[in-house]
């Protein structure tokens, strides 16, 4: 049996003019803490820089240039019930992300950067754990460096085209004969994305994350030079946005990650290859979320996010122990001349 405590804290202070287990498997979706105060519904409002991630066609509707800075806290806690117990190592682990954005004055475009995290995973059963000989630690890190053009095509409509380079390590570590295993690999990836405001009180968002594969080379303590290979999956998340009058904005996403495609973690070497099974399964995430504009800048979101399982029963890993989720979240902020600021909270419970 497990049961699941999943607290997470974001504060973003975001500056000038005008980060880790969430989603299915180990796809980090929130990268943005007014966006992850309102469940993470962004996709078709997209109206700060960390449209660059969310929609970055988004882009042409600021002005200037600005910046954004976030750091994401994340308190992770599992509880494995079975002959013998054990939980998960509950510390903080943060993960920061920047975007700046640039739209150029009487022109159809702009441009944005951001660096993130969109697939992260770190997690710490201990050595005593019963199933350390499988894996009892884990920790990746995939840090994407994404550029991004947006293009105003009409009045109504733009559209977005990103390419981005990503750098990926990973760590295993098991009491077994796997060992432990510690390998590094980059690649380059792309996006896609699409706004169309038909009214004021209507928008709609789409914003396609390509899969990329890295091939980790590195060392195992039982194989010497091994190289690991693991595809991380496309994802596509649709959104309409309901604006009834400028004190509301209530918005609806459906994501859907395509974790069909990561079948196996195949170790290789001098050796035969040792395949891990994976074989999870494509998923979706809904989220619903609401934003109350008030006088003198100020602004109170929540939301509700629902993920479901990526990964079969009958595949199960301690160092991914996924499974359908239900988000809470709130935040408040204020927007202000020059500065803004905010500050979310988040649970999860299964």
């Amino acid at each position: 049996m497990q049961t699941l405590k999943h607290s997470l804290l974001i504060a973003g202070m975001l500056t000038a003019s005008h980060v880790l287990l969430h989603a299915s498997a180990t796809r980090t979706a929130y990268v943005d803490p007014f966006a992850t105060a309102r469940g993470n519904a962004f996709t078709a409002t997209a109206d700060n820089p960390s449209a660059v991630f969310y929609n970055a066609a988004g882009l042409m509707q600021l002005e200037g240039t600005q910046v954004q800075g976030n750091l994401y806290l994340v308190s992770v806690d599992y509880e494995y019930d079975g002959l013998l117990d054990a939980d998960t190592d509950d510390s903080f682990q943060d993960l920061p992300s920047f975007f700046a954005s640039h739209t150029f004055k009487d022109s159809p475009f702009a441009i944005g950067f951001g660096t993130y995290a969109p697939f992260a995973l770190g997690i710490d059963w201990g050595i005593t754990a019963p199933f350390a000989p499988v894996a009892y630690e884990a920790e990746l890190a995939y840090v994407k460096y994404h550029f991004v053009v947006a293009w105003q095509v009409s009045e109504t409509l733009s559209l977005g085209f990103g390419a981005s380079y990503d750098d990926g390590d990973i760590e295993l570590n098991s009491t077994g004969p796997l060992g432990s295993f510690e390998g590094d690999d980059q690649t380059i990836g792309y996006s896609l994305s699409l706004l169309w405001q038909p009214s004021e009180k209507h928008s709609f968002g789409l914003n396609y994350q390509a899969a990329t594969e890295l091939d980790f080379e590195g060392t195992s303590t039982a194989f010497g030079s091994a190289d690991a290979n693991l595809e991380f999956p496309e994802s596509i998340v649709f959104g309409y946005s309901w604006r009834a009058n400028e004190k509301w904005n209530v918005e609806f996403n459906l994501d859907w990650t395509n974790w069909d495609r990561v079948n196996n973690l195949t170790f290789s070497s001098a050796i035969p290859d040792v395949a891990v099974p994976l074989e999870w399964e494509s998923s979706f995430i809904w989220q619903l979320g609401a934003t109350r504009y008030f006088e003198d800048g100020w602004h109170l979101s929540a939301g509700y996010t629902f993920v479901e399982n990526s990964v079969p029963d009958t595949e199960f890993i301690p160092i991914v122990p996924d499974a359908d989720r239900h988000f809470l979240q709130i935040g408040i902020g204020r927007q202000y001349e020059n500065l803004s600021w905010q500050i979310t909270y988040q649970h999860a419970f299964l």
